[in-house]
């Protein structure tokens, strides 16, 4: 198995924008904006704007964060970008160093992962209960949660914005099984295999990675009042 890369400060979308152009690709601001914008005819971004989606918020000034219609272009532009990785911060940033490395889903939150204070670890802490999907579920998650964010091109990707995204997912993943009413709770195997089942038909609906297809008014989105406070409880 390859040796696993750690990426220092890299712990926002913003810093992964950058990380992705100037490390990963080794392009100019202007080489990168040119090839992002071959992606989006008649809705072209400037230099000033590229500038800014690799900024990091600082002196409490919360930034906007790229909209999902630029990270979309990204991933056009560059097939072999994992969208898990530039949104989640979740395994490697490329499809083939995935593979080699062999890399789950949320449940990695060590120090491998960007630790307690990475996005992930974030969401883990906000949804505990996600920490016990098995692995291949977890992994589904984290590709799911980046396709969802996909769906809403207009929308800012900042940090509070995918976390309540991972809340409507999770309400997706898992209120049907408090909706039925059953008593019993399944064991761990049958659990893990209803969400991986139930991560794959979402996903069926949502569209592919990187398309920006508006999938429904997220403001005005009825999942948003599900998850709020009520608490799902998962089998052991």
């Amino acid at each position: 198995m390859a040796e696993r890369v750690v990426y220092s400060n890299v712990n926002t979308v913003q810093e992964r924008i950058r990380y992705w152009r100037s490390n990963i690709k080794g392009l100019s601001l202007r080489e990168f904006q040119k090839l992002v914008n071959a992606q989006l005819p008649g809705a072209e971004v400037s230099l000033g704007t590229v500038s800014n989606y690799e900024q990091v918020s600082s002196d409490g000034v919360q930034r906007g964060g790229p909209r999902a219609s630029f990270v979309g272009a990204m991933k056009r532009a560059f097939p072999e970008l994992r969208l898990a990785w530039l949104l989640l911060g979740q395994g490697e940033p490329t499809r083939m160093a995935q593979q080699l490395t062999g890399q789950g889903g949320l449940e990695g939150t060590g120090d491998e992962a960007g630790g307690e204070d990475s996005l992930t670890g974030r969401v883990l802490r906000r949804y505990p209960d996600l920490d016990l999907l098995s692995p291949e579920a977890s992994a589904l998650f984290a590709a799911a949660l980046a396709r969802y964010a996909m769906g809403e091109p207009d929308m800012h990707l900042t940090e509070e914005h995918l976390i309540e995204l991972a809340g409507d997912l999770r309400w997706l993943l898992l209120l049907p099984t408090t909706g039925w009413g059953f008593e019993h709770e399944p064991d761990y195997d049958r659990f893990s295999a209803y969400c991986v089942a139930m991560l794959h038909a979402l996903m069926q609906a949502m569209p592919g990675s990187g398309q920006g297809d508006p999938v429904a008014d997220y403001q005005g989105s009825g999942v948003r009042a599900l998850r709020e406070g009520r608490p799902v409880k998962l089998g052991a």
